[in-house]
């Protein structure tokens, strides 16, 4: 599909035979998990904070059967929500218009158009003029009106809100103190499956990582890094986990947008020593999503990535919702393996 027929002499090259494809699992591929396998995925991800226990079992099906057929299992990451804030679950999609005054409840489903949000704490701590960004930034609000377990908000960024995305209160940072009974449940329901590892949101510190290992047991960690402070103890985290990835979706909407880079820069410093595997998650190929091909940037910036350490890439929205799935795998390992021969 892509042409990289035309090398350069004197072009970038870089020192590596395998590189990790990894395909987040969603409506765009239901059907379509032995495609994306023979178009390059070299592991899957499923976003738990998305499914039930029962969409979990058909997806592990659909997993086991495309697995039977190969003749050998692929590493397959059920993505655990740990500190992560998500709203509950809506009666279908809604736009929420630049001006609009939104109600939030204590509550998981929705009830006569008010957004539910299933964190009794964040009624606690919220105050008036707080800001909100939800689904990783791309609509914002200000609190206007506080009341016991729910509260009003203006929409500063319009935008179309569905189901389980993000919610973050700017300045103010969820903390585990234990692992959810969700997240637990999940773990005890997969633990047997030997293709299974599990990505942990939201972690700020090893400790936190340490109370998943103990419900895991031998089974692999992903360290999903995508706050600010998780820098502070990033090594340490490193250490303890079997796999990083830098998340820049949560973290340009946690961090300071303009440190990003340095924030990618410091990354792949700290996580090169370590000797562990790290990936780069979070709109890796975003043009894709709506788009056969990625823009000029997304193949600029990957490759920029790869010559500085990162052993492959998560990607998200562009295989689990987007219009060309299994084209972004197919771009994935033709670059990487330009690159590498």
């Amino acid at each position: 599909m892509f042409n990289f027929a035309a090398r350069r002499a004197g072009r970038m090259k870089i020192k590596k035979t395998q590189y990790q494809i990894i395909a987040t699992l969603g409506p765009s591929v239901k059907n379509k998990i032995e495609k994306l396998i023979q178009a390059g995925a070299t592991g899957f991800r499923l976003n738990c904070s998305h499914l039930t226990l029962q969409d979990l079992s058909k997806w592990l099906l659909k997993l086991e059967k495309a697995f039977k057929k190969r003749g050998d299992a692929m590493p397959v990451w059920l993505d655990l929500q740990g500190a992560k804030l998500r709203i509950g679950k809506l009666n279908k999609s809604r736009m929420l218009s630049r001006g609009d005054v939104v109600q939030f409840k204590n509550i998981y489903h929705e009830r006569s158009e008010v957004i539910p949000l299933p964190h009794p704490w964040v009624f606690e701590k919220l105050q008036q003029n707080d800001e909100i960004l939800l689904d990783d930034g791309k609509i914002t609000l200000k609190v206007s009106e506080k009341e016991n377990f729910k509260f009003f908000a203006q929409v500063i960024n319009s935008g179309e809100l569905s189901s389980f995305k993000g919610f973050v209160i700017k300045n103010l940072q969820p903390e585990l103190n234990q692992v959810s009974d969700r997240d637990r449940s999940f773990i005890e329901q997969t633990q047997e499956l030997r293709f299974a590892g599990y990505a942990i949101s939201y972690l700020q510190t090893a400790e936190e990582l340490q109370l998943f290992k103990k419900i895991a047991g031998h089974k692999p960690l992903t360290a999903k890094i995508e706050r600010e402070k998780t820098f502070l103890h990033l090594r340490q985290i490193a250490d303890t986990a079997d796999v990083s990835w830098l998340c820049r979706g949560d973290l340009g909407v946690n961090a300071q947008i303009y440190d990003l880079y340095q924030f990618e820069k410091d990354f792949a410093e700290q996580m090169v020593l370590t000797g562990k595997p790290y990936l780069i998650a979070g709109q890796v190929l975003e043009n894709m999503v709506t788009h056969n091909a990625p823009s000029r940037s997304e193949i600029a910036h990957l490759g920029f990535l790869l010559e500085h350490g990162f052993a492959g890439v998560v990607l998200s929205d562009e295989t689990a919702i987007g219009d060309f799935p299994i084209e972004a795998v197919e771009f994935c390992r033709e670059y990487f393996d330009y690159l590498a021969h």
